[in-house]
């Protein structure tokens, strides 16, 4: 490959290059080694470390990091790393640092870290730019690191509705757009993971790892990190409508499209206005419509979700059923012919053997005729209204006695009104009373003193009603029976 660079200048996105002019061509080998796994968990040292520091680290410091990895290792990987640098070099280092060396020389001629040695002759060893954004990325991927969908929301909100918005808004509409993307990007890949658990549902065939995958696996990394928060407290919707206002405002102001144009121009982003004015607007309308159409990718994840959980049930479902009626031997049957196929080691479009086939008669139906046994639709039914009668008068009597009916279910009713006064009434100037002091006798009394429990913790009656440790009595000649609370006037 010619390590030529290819510029190309796209609006807003800097110049692309050929990716191996910036990348070394042999970066990616030491992930490719049968050491994968063990270059990974020293670059994930190296880099955790790195972190800590303001410039770099001194190579001592990364040697010693190097050979406490391999002081912890078994033999097998020592074996496997002497082979290794026997290939490589010809040489077989006896201490672990002389190995510790190996692999740090190692990285850094194939460019995840870069040697540097400052003024005080110390040797520096520091991380490149793109192999920190690299193992970032694969930092989050190893530690499943959820995204907080609200977070990016929220940012966006309060990056289009800042006081320096109006000032600097080419900055705030840039990082608005970047949170979107990244909210956009991070939606796609939950409802791309709903999608390969249930492709891992689907292989198993042991009901226990089908009953782990969905009780631990896919509650613990879907819905308690990513699903429920999105409904709940991530819920993205809840400042969808001023994100979008203050979007359609700018969008329709042309003078404060020209200055963010004109910032932009002064920052050396664009060559001139029209072009600067122009990625604006597809800035604009790029957040605008990822939120208006955020429900269809919102549904979507909800449908997924639903088939997740119909997916491992079913599946589920097939393995367990040991039924002997219909359904249970024909379960029997298609395990038995995928079982032979396995052993035969036929491919899934192979047909099945002559005498087999004669069995079954399936195939794809794709589309609708008139033997087809979908039932379809029926037309809307025009409705015929009826003729409106002419209404009877009513007897005045009967009239009276509804209304004077209607008037005594007003009185039964237990309003608030009623049962403070009712409790302000038996409390007559005290200070506090009990429930035992109330005077329930019969079962109208007995409902007010429910009703004046529950409207306690209102703060439109003059009283309170205090629960904690009180004892039960009985009233009516124990046809009643309560707790004994107490009712204190405020």
């Amino acid at each position: 490959m010619p390590n030529h660079i290819q510029l190309k200048n796209f609006p807003g996105r800097g110049l692309e290059v050929n990716l191996f002019a910036v990348i070394p061509e042999r970066f990616f080998s030491v992930l490719a080694s049968p050491l994968k796994q063990d270059y990974a968990a020293i670059l994930f040292r190296i880099y955790d470390q790195y972190q800590l520091t303001t410039f770099g680290m001194e190579r001592d410091v990364v040697i010693d990091l190097i050979v406490d990895y391999i002081e912890q290792k078994d033999g097998f990987f020592e074996q496997a790393l002497a082979d290794e640098i026997w290939e490589e070099s010809l040489d077989t280092p006896a201490g672990p640092r002389e190995r510790a060396a190996f692999i740090l020389r190692k990285l850094e001629a194939t460019g995840w870290v870069v040697s540097e040695v400052y003024s005080n002759y110390v040797q520096y060893i520091s991380l490149p730019d793109y192999a920190i954004k690299i193992l970032d990325v694969l930092d989050k991927i190893r530690r499943h690191r959820q995204v907080e969908y609200q977070g990016y929301v929220y940012a966006t909100y309060t990056l289009l509705h800042s006081e320096e918005a109006d000032r600097q808004g080419n900055l705030a509409l840039e990082k608005a757009y970047e949170q979107t993307e990244q909210l956009i990007n991070g939606l796609k890949s939950l409802n791309h993971n709903i999608k390969r658990y249930i492709e891992r549902v689907l292989a198993e065939k042991e009901p226990r790892e089908i009953l782990k995958i969905h009780f631990q696996d896919y509650m613990e990394e879907i819905i308690d990190r990513s699903y429920h928060r999105l409904k709940t407290s991530d819920n993205v919707s809840r400042y969808r409508p001023k994100i979008i206002a203050r979007l359609n405002q700018w969008y329709n102001d042309a003078a404060w499209v020209d200055r963010t144009a004109g910032l932009e121009v002064q920052r050396e982003r664009f060559p001139d206005l029209p072009t600067a004015r122009q990625e604006i607007y597809r800035r604009i309308d790029y957040i605008r419509q990822a939120y208006i159409g955020l429900d269809d990718l919102l549904d979507e994840i909800d449908r997924r979700n639903a088939r997740y959980a119909n997916a491992s049930f079913q599946q589920l479902k097939y393995i367990l059923n040991s039924s002997k009626d219909v359904e249970g031997q024909l379960m029997e049957i298609l395990k038995f012919l995928a079982g032979l196929r396995a052993q035969e080691g036929m491919r899934p479009d192979d047909l099945l053997p002559e005498e087999l086939g004669r069995l079954f008669s399936l195939f794809t139906q794709g589309f609708l005729d008139r033997e087809s046994l979908y039932t379809g639709r029926e037309a809307a039914r025009q409705h015929q209204p009826r003729e409106v009668q002419e209404l009877e008068e009513i007897d005045p009597e009967r009239r009276r006695e509804r209304l004077r009916s209607f008037r005594q279910q007003l009185e039964r009713r237990m309003t608030r009104e009623k049962i403070n006064a009712w409790v302000m009434e038996k409390l007559a100037g005290r200070k506090e009373i009990c429930a035992r002091e109330l005077g329930i006798e019969d079962v109208e009394e007995f409902i007010k003193l429910i009703y004046a429990t529950a409207y306690g913790r209102s703060r439109q009656v003059g009283y309170r009603v205090h629960r904690d440790g009180r004892p039960r009595v009985s009233a009516a000649g124990g046809r009643f029976e309560f707790r004994d609370l107490r009712f204190e006037r405020k």
